[in-house]
């Protein structure tokens, strides 16, 4: 049975790069829903405030996944898959270079295209309408009474709060609104798996060196799971407490590569004994330990990510016999542009192949 965290079916395919949505999250998106249907402490017509919220959640959060594809490509990588799940999206990259610029600009694609939303919502809202964009992350997005749609809201002067009962401006609040909070959550929490640790270990990088750099944003994740762990308990909202279970385990599986890559580079060989030790007799191997949940799931998932690898080397050897049997039919001036572009990418990976 396949890993459950990749149970999805597809929705579409974009600019190439193919959708797809995990089976829990309708069921999630109409829990949110439903939450607010049925307590009683929200106005009446409240869940159709929560719809339009949960929809909203979902199309920039596929925006954002989108812009990481962007930026892969622009740095000469692959990502041609999203999955959308309950507690976000991801755009799967292969063939990144291994360079701390690629994956600050890969990081970085996401939160720009967040950014960029704000600031083209913010502009329409401060100037075509008087209002000022919901920069409080404490605004409250749902209407204020029963069987209405306003909401409070802020002119720009001098800066009174004002009731606001235009549609086109609420939903463009709401939009912006959203778009702000996942920015900032994507950004302020500094550790993996969120960008802002990703762009801190590509920062770091440089000067300290690829593991280390790792390693100091794994802690940084976990001291984020400790966080979102602490505020789902306080304010009990389960949301936050599989966040918080979904950090650890991102956060345990790049420990568990970062270490076996290390242990790779030392050719599997434990030197702490020093040289003499290589001409000791082989002690017998331990037995294997018994694994537990998360060790089957990381394990899974690696076996899943180097079995996904393998075949897009193979289907990329495969492409480039056809295209070197069609230069060698019609000459190089027959590629078009993207098939140049990947000609040039494989031959590459082939030159740098030790």
């Amino acid at each position: 049975m396949r890993d459950v965290l990749s149970w999805s079916f597809p929705i579409g395919q974009l600019f190439g790069i193919a959708i797809r949505v995990h089976f829990l999250l309708p069921f999630v998106m109409v829990g949110l829903v439903g939450r607010v249907a049925m307590d009683k402490e929200f106005p009446a017509g409240t869940w159709q405030d929560a719809t339009t919220l949960v929809v909203f959640k979902f199309f920039i959060i596929l925006l954002h996944e989108f812009g990481h594809c962007f930026a892969a490509h622009a740095m000469d990588g692959e990502s041609d898959e999203i999955l959308m799940w309950p507690l976000g999206g991801l755009a799967y990259c292969r063939s990144l270079p291994h360079a701390p610029f690629a994956h600050f600009v890969f990081a970085l694609g996401g939160p720009l295209v967040n950014v960029s939303l704000c600031l083209i919502v913010g502009f329409v809202l401060y100037f075509a309408f008087d209002c000022l964009p919901p920069l409080n992350p404490f605004w409250y997005p749902y209407r204020i009474e029963a069987n209405s749609i306003t909401v409070h809201a802020w002119t720009w002067n001098p800066w009174p709060l004002v009731l606001e009962d235009r549609l086109h401006v609420i939903l463009l609040m709401r939009f912006f609104w959203m778009n702000w909070i996942l920015l900032l959550f994507n950004t302020l929490l500094i550790g993996i798996p969120f960008d802002g640790g990703r762009m801190l270990q590509a920062a770091l990088w440089p000067k300290l060196g690829h593991y280390p750099a790792t390693k100091i944003a794994i802690y940084g994740g976990f001291a984020c799971m400790v966080v979102v762990g602490l505020y789902s308990v306080i304010y009990r909202d389960p949301m936050m407490a599989f966040l918080a279970v979904f950090i650890f385990m991102a956060c345990a599986q790049e420990y568990d590569i970062l270490e076996r890559a290390t242990e790779d580079a030392l050719f599997g060989y434990d030197f702490s004994q020093g040289y003499t030790s290589l001409e000791k007799d082989e002690p017998p191997p331990p037995a294997p330990k018994k694994q537990n949940f998360i060790q089957r799931w990381l394990a899974q998932r690696a076996a899943m990510k180097e079995q996904r690898e393998q075949e897009q080397r193979e289907a990329d050897d495969r492409r480039m016999d056809e295209l070197l049997q069609k230069i060698k039919k019609f000459g190089k001036g027959s590629l078009t542009d993207e098939e140049d572009r990947f000609l040039k990418r494989v031959s590459d990976r082939f030159k740098n192949k030790p």
